[in-house]
């Protein structure tokens, strides 16, 4: 990357800190509530800021080259993302003490990071 950095690299950056920061802040006060809660959280954290860091990844992608990229280049990245995905489905199908509160706050994470972008007047 150069030295100079584009508008949109610099919104990815600024949600991708808060991402990490207020998933940090919400794994700390789930596992005060209880293990179950703080576990849950985190994995819901976790799968949201994955498929967030893959998106970013893809868009770098598609954005560096001027032909299509082609599928054999995505596909790492779309095994991820599904992945992860599938891992929460394993963990809500198998698991029954996952806290369902404490899952759809972890969800909310990148939501939460990108809502100050709104009131941002650049």
């Amino acid at each position: 990357m150069s030295g100079a950095v584009s508008g949109i690299d610099a919104v990815v950056r600024r949600v991708r800190r808060r991402a990490f920061i207020l998933a940090a802040i919400g794994v700390i006060a789930a596992f005060a509530v209880s293990w179950r809660s703080g576990l849950s959280l985190t994995i819901a954290a976790a799968v949201v800021i994955f498929s967030f860091l893959v998106l970013e990844k893809l868009m770098d992608r598609l954005g560096s080259r001027q032909a299509n990229p082609g599928s054999r280049a995505l596909q790492p990245l779309l095994a991820v993302t599904g992945g992860s995905f599938a891992i929460l489905a394993l963990v809500l199908w198998r698991w029954r003490g996952f806290d369902a509160v404490a899952g759809a706050a972890g969800l909310s994470v990148v939501v939460l990071a990108v809502i100050p972008e709104i009131w941002t007047k650049e």
